[in-house]
């Protein structure tokens, strides 16, 4: 049996009836990466779900956490993780935080003058309204190939034709999950998925087509979506991601120029013990350094340093 079978069936024993469980925190977007294959744990009071390279992220994403170490470990050991990442007020690690809109009165005055100007404009130019299946089907993964070569980076349940189709399933059998989106006459230019989890509604990811950035069609999704949860009175927040470990970049300013705040929280990690002997050893840190420095433009080995110094500085607050 493979090291990732162990991970599976382990992970599923921890996780027993968590999906059909809506009211424990975390449980909505549990159950959207569960029918996409991802494993989900249960364990220090939290949900988690494996991440790439068998990481485990806690859910929901805003809940800061103070696991026990001991308690910690042992969840490692036993689903045969990596490590496991949380955000916390109780524990250090890497500067993060939650990008957050919680106002009831949002409008385009809510807006940075720049952004308020691109919106207007787009307004003209599309029409919104949720995409349905089959458009998802049928024009999505092209428009999320398209996208994510225009960002650098490749997600293949958003690029392998299978996987596709089987989160386009999990979202539409899932009640919480929507597709905002705008359309450019018949066409789609950029869509969203979000997730209800509770009185929060997170933004999970956005996707928009190059032909339709001119006319601001990533700006237009970006605030009808957030206008419309902001105004609904069954809600207390909107979340719009987490800082990223490497940086936000001018992402960090583009969100805040759509009047969401970013609530700061440590971003604590957690190392497998043993990884946490072989690659925090001072040797293997100073390797990775090294190598950082000769590839600067690498965002691999940029994302390994960060974590290494991450799992290095975390723990609880005295």
């Amino acid at each position: 049996m493979s090291s990732n079978a162990l991970l599976d069936a382990t992970a599923l024993r921890s996780s027993a009836g968590v999906s059909a469980d809506l009211h424990f925190p975390g449980s909505a977007l549990a159950r959207f990466l569960e029918l996409r294959g991802h494993c989900i744990v249960k364990g220090c009071g939290a949900l988690w779900y494996a991440g790439p390279g068998r990481f485990l992220v806690s859910l929901p994403y805003q809940a800061l956490l103070n696991p026990n170490p001991m308690e910690l470990r042992r969840m490692l050991r036993e689903t045969r993780s990596i490590g496991a990442r949380f955000p916390s007020a109780s524990w250090t690690g890497v500067e993060s935080g939650l990008y957050v809109m919680r106002t009831r009165d949002y409008a385009l005055d809510s807006l940075h003058e720049e952004h308020r100007r691109r919106v207007r404009h787009g307004l003209e130019c599309f029409h919104v309204r949720p995409a349905t299946k089959t458009q998802l089907l049928n024009h999505g993964r092209l428009l999320n190939l398209e996208c994510m070569a225009r960002r650098g980076r490749y997600n293949p349940e958003f690029g392998d034709r299978r996987r596709w189709e089987t989160l386009i399933e999990a979202a539409f059998t899932c009640s919480d999950i929507a597709f905002p989106a705008i359309f450019n006459g018949p066409r789609l230019a950029a869509y969203m998925i979000t997730c209800r989890e509770q009185r929060w509604l997170h933004i999970l990811h956005q996707m928009s087509r190059e032909e339709d950035l001119p006319n601001f069609a990533d700006y237009v999704l970006t605030y009808t979506a957030t206008q419309q949860a902001a105004g609904d009175p069954t809600l207390d927040a909107i979340s719009y991601g987490s800082v990223p470990l490497c940086g936000a970049g001018r992402r960090h300013d583009h969100k805040l120029g759509f009047g969401y705040e970013m609530v700061p929280h440590k971003s604590a990690i957690h190392l497998h013990p043993v990884l946490d002997r072989v690659l925090n050893w001072r040797v293997a840190r100073a390797a990775v350094r090294a190598a950082r420095t000769l590839c600067q433009e690498h965002k691999r080995l940029q994302t390994i340093e960060t974590v290494l110094e991450g799992a290095r500085s975390s723990g609880p607050l005295a």
